[in-house]
């Protein structure tokens, strides 16, 4: 098979190293292209027509603590910055199914194509020590002749807490409504009165609509803490069928929740386990409000719990399916299939789950098992 047929998108050739060395040395070789080029503030590497940087910036290489370009030399750009889809393919960067989705790589391509300057936001998640970090980024990609080749010259600019801001303080307001909106409907329910036993089970779910409006609060403030690596877990041990029996409880009130059921799973096991209740009640309730948002009115969500051995894992099912496109870019920070400057709901899941509750995040979704989420975490908590 060709080089260039094992891609699920961009081109996957690569330059040699000696080619990749040759065009830095020739780029090297012009001082006053290179003191321009030093001199200008940003982010910038000289790409190659296979992608591959050939020559860099001061605050580039400083960015990721290198003393010299040369470990970057013949990388591109996901690779560089460990994206978690340039290792998914032998061929790296921009060969495999999710990349069609990425900003950076469009951009690159796109100006190889056109000849002229592009310029696109992207969003990249990275593994770093083993813990999700996310960058939101705009790349611009611009051709230039050096020596009679053809380069690219191309801009990184972290516009990550421009788009946190954004996304947190509209997503903040709409979390806060939503819940509002629960609690009054609760409220409005006990004002028509009903048989003794239903009215004390509204009062007790009012309560704790109430406090969700707090934990609205707290947990905004949490995933800004989780970013920054501040986060502090609280953990106790917990009823996985308690748990559930709150969190579906609540969430039958919620607007979201209307005239959809959801079912706890029959086979669902009854364990005591160690984690974060607030933290993992906040990751199986957008779990729930996301299955509730794709189904379709008089359908139904399915929430379980299994016994995994020395592990228990959560699943939330609804019957709709994903199409490919979201999939690619499900827990990306600032994606979302809900508007623009949405996005944070998938993200914070992974996010908790994975940084935070030292378990994992996965997902199915066809034609014939529907949509399943499925969080899986070690009944005894290990901070390590």
């Amino acid at each position: 098979m060709a080089m260039d047929e094992i891609t699920y998108f961009a081109p996957a050739s690569r330059s040699s190293s000696d080619k990749i060395e040759k065009a830095n040395e020739s780029i090297a070789s012009l001082e006053l292209f290179c003191e321009i080029f030093g001199a200008m503030n940003g982010m910038f590497v000289i790409l190659d027509n296979n992608r591959q940087i050939v020559y860099a910036n001061k605050d580039i290489i400083t960015l990721f603590g290198l003393k010299t370009m040369e470990p970057m030399l013949g990388q591109r750009l996901g690779e560089v910055v460990s994206c978690i889809h340039s290792k998914e393919q032998p061929f790296g960067c921009g060969t495999s199914k999710s990349c069609t989705y990425c900003g950076a790589v469009n951009a690159i391509l796109e100006s190889q194509k056109s000849g002229s300057k592009s310029s696109k936001d992207c969003r990249i998640s990275t593994l770093i020590d083993g813990k999700l970090f996310s960058w939101d980024l705009n790349v611009t990609s611009s051709p230039i002749n050096i020596s009679g080749n053809q380069y690219y010259i191309t801009t990184i600019q972290d516009i990550s807490n421009e788009k946190r801001r954004s996304i947190l303080e509209k997503i903040f307001f709409h979390d806060i409504l939503n819940s509002a909106g629960g609690l009054n409907g609760l409220l409005t329910i006990l004002k028509h009165g009903g048989a003794p036993e239903e009215t004390n089970e509204l009062i007790s779910l009012s309560e704790e609509a109430s406090r969700d409006i707090l934990d609205e609060i707290i947990i905004h403030k949490q995933i800004r803490a989780a970013e920054n690596g501040d986060l502090q877990v609280e953990i106790e041990l917990i009823n996985s069928i308690e748990l559930l029996d709150s969190i579906v409880g609540k969430i039958k009130y919620h607007p979201v929740g209307q005239n959809i059921e959801v079912i706890i799973a029959d086979n669902s096991s009854n364990i005591d386990f160690e984690t974060d209740r607030i933290l993992l009640q906040r990751v199986i309730m957008n779990l729930l409000k996301n299955a509730l948002e794709a189904t379709k009115q008089t359908g139904s969500v399915v929430a379980g719990v299994k016994d995994e051995g020395d592990k228990i894992s959560f699943c939330v099912k609804n019957y709709g399916v994903i199409p490919l496109d979201i999939q690619m870019q499900l827990f990306q920070r600032s994606f979302s299939t809900k508007g623009q400057n949405r996005g944070i709901g998938s993200y914070s899941i992974k996010l908790l789950t994975e940084n935070y509750l030292k378990g994992k995040v996965s997902f199915i979704s066809n034609e014939t098992e529907g949509t399943i989420f499925t969080i899986e975490l070690n009944k005894m908590f290990s901070a390590n």
